[in-house]
């Protein structure tokens, strides 16, 4: 089993809760970072923000980083915590028994200091698992904040590397409760995560 296992595809198929399930309490033990969606109180999507990947265990002892606001029109976007708190995260995970970076492949790549952090994590002899943002999703971003096409090109790279490496896995999640993947991250949550 190869020791970086990545989820991709459409937005909405359930690559992250597929991750939390497989890990269940062990996230707690992790290093890396996640995202996660607010929500307004009517439930619509207010932004995105960043925590450390323990924090998935108990939301309770942790702040989050807005890096996404759906507040404003057009949404705005703070590239100082990928440049700052996510880069440390990255960093710092070399000090774990295992990562989770959930999710990456966004505008964060437009940041240098990140780019580097990320380039440095991914060499890291560190089980991995995480979520990498799909094409299509890619595209979509690029038209909603105007990112251009040195963003696109980026992602692409990324991806490519991903897909040639010996260490990593880029597995497609079709639908919600992928089967298929299902399997797979319990076989990677078997051999990586004591």
């Amino acid at each position: 089993m190869k020791k970086h296992l990545f989820l991709t595809g459409p937005s909405g198929t359930g690559k992250t809760t597929l991750i939390r399930e497989a890990l269940g309490g062990s996230i707690a033990y992790a290093g890396g970072y996640i995202t996660e969606r607010s929500l307004n109180a009517d439930g619509s999507l207010s932004g995105f923000e960043l925590y450390p990947a323990a924090a998935a265990a108990d939301f309770q002892y942790y702040d989050g980083l807005r890096f996404l606001d759906y507040g404003t029109v057009p949404p705005g976007k703070d590239n100082e915590v990928f440049r700052g708190p996510a880069a440390q995260m990255l960093k710092e995970a070399e000090y774990y028994d295992f990562a989770v970076i959930d999710e990456f492949g966004g505008f964060e790549m437009l940041i240098p200091q990140y780019r580097n952090a990320l380039a440095d994590f991914l060499n890291l002899d560190l089980p991995i698992v995480g979520v990498l943002k799909g094409s299509e999703s890619a595209r979509e971003l690029q038209h909603r904040f105007g990112l251009g096409d040195k963003y696109i090109m980026l992602t692409d790279n990324l991806r490519c590397v991903l897909e040639q490496d010996e260490d990593s896995a880029v597995i497609e999640v079709k639908q919600r409760g992928d089967a298929a993947a299902k399997r797979i991250l319990d076989r990677w949550v078997s051999e990586y995560v004591k």
